[in-house]
């Protein structure tokens, strides 16, 4: 078949309109699981602070002779701790000539930019507290650092291989096992977390895991006795809680942390402390461009360290 004689085609005509979606996709995930599951509390200054009390143990030879002179026992007085509040930022700049055009599907492209900037700082956050770091108070050339959540745990976690231990001060992190180390996330594992960390006096509610180990979650053995009514054309391959022995905990994939990390986490017992919460701040303008730079200032307040629990090195 030919074309009709003469007819006008789209393949010479210069003046047609293009077809441009007024909607912009994204397709980067910017959930932060962790940062959303914990309270936000405040910091009022750059070394924050909080106090941590515990019991005195049990004592099940608490008997008494009856007229018995009491003997004064002494008392425990509660233990300040203590996080440094880290920096991060991220900006943007955009030309005085892209800020006047019409771009599709974007009103100001600076608030834009800037609203895509947040996103990524709150994941730049959500990496830091659960990475592997000690605090540093810094100095004016050094920048300042928390103390992440990997390097709280001291004996309530478990860690695998020779090398691998508990940081040894605030001021370090903790000792990952060797590539050789690394081992298979298993239910084992987990169920004697989450005793730990009932035993130390935690309610762990949440566990944290990437998306390979939440594969190898769903397939644990309980899911074999699990009675689900689904429907006719629905594959049920998943399970998001685990009914523990010490209580029911949420079990969410992080794309964030680092894979190789498992955390089972009482959501009460730890905070994210902001000293500044993504503040905006305008930079002078250099030439025909805007910047705009948002802040944040924050620490980790791990208000009771023992009460939760990790499986560190798996091959997840």
């Amino acid at each position: 078949m030919t074309m009709v004689t003469n007819a006008v085609a789209t393949y010479g005509v210069t003046t047609n309109r293009e077809d441009l979606v007024d909607t912009v996709y994204r397709i980067t995930p910017a959930d932060t699981p962790f940062v959303s599951a914990v309270p936000r509390t405040k910091a009022t200054a750059v070394l924050h602070e909080w106090s941590l009390d515990t019991l005195d143990s049990v004592n099940t030879s608490n008997a008494a002779l009856e007229g018995d002179t009491l003997s004064r026992s002494a008392s425990t007085n509660p233990a300040r701790k203590n996080n440094y509040c880290q920096i991060s930022q991220r900006d943007a700049t955009v030309t005085g000539t892209q800020r006047a055009v019409n771009p599709a599907g974007i009103k100001d492209m600076m608030a834009f930019q800037s609203a895509k900037k947040s996103l990524v700082l709150r994941k730049d956050i959500e990496a830091i507290l659960l990475g592997n770091q000690g605090q540093n108070a810094g100095s004016t050339t050094v920048a300042r650092t928390l103390r992440s959540m990997n390097a709280w745990y001291a004996g309530n976690a478990l860690r695998n291989g020779a090398a691998a231990a508990d940081s040894t001060a605030v001021t370090a992190a903790a000792t990952d096992g060797t590539a050789g180390d690394l081992r298979t996330f298993t239910e084992t594992l987990l169920k004697s977390t989450i005793a730990t960390a009932y035993t130390n006096g935690g309610e762990p509610d949440l566990v944290l895991v990437g998306p390979t180990n939440k594969q190898l979650f769903s397939a644990f053995t309980g899911r074999s006795n699990t009675r689900v009514a689904i429907g006719e054309n629905t594959v049920q391959a998943a399970a998001t809680m685990y009914a523990s022995d010490f209580g029911d905990l949420k079990v969410v994939p992080s794309r964030t942390q680092r894979s190789r990390d498992v955390f089972v986490i009482d959501t009460s017992k730890v905070a994210v402390a902001y000293l500044r919460a993504f503040e905006p701040q305008d930079i002078g303008r250099v030439g025909d461009a805007d910047t705009r730079n948002i802040i944040a200032e924050y620490t980790l307040e791990n208000r009771a360290p023992l009460a939760h629990g990790a499986v560190f090195d798996t091959n997840g």
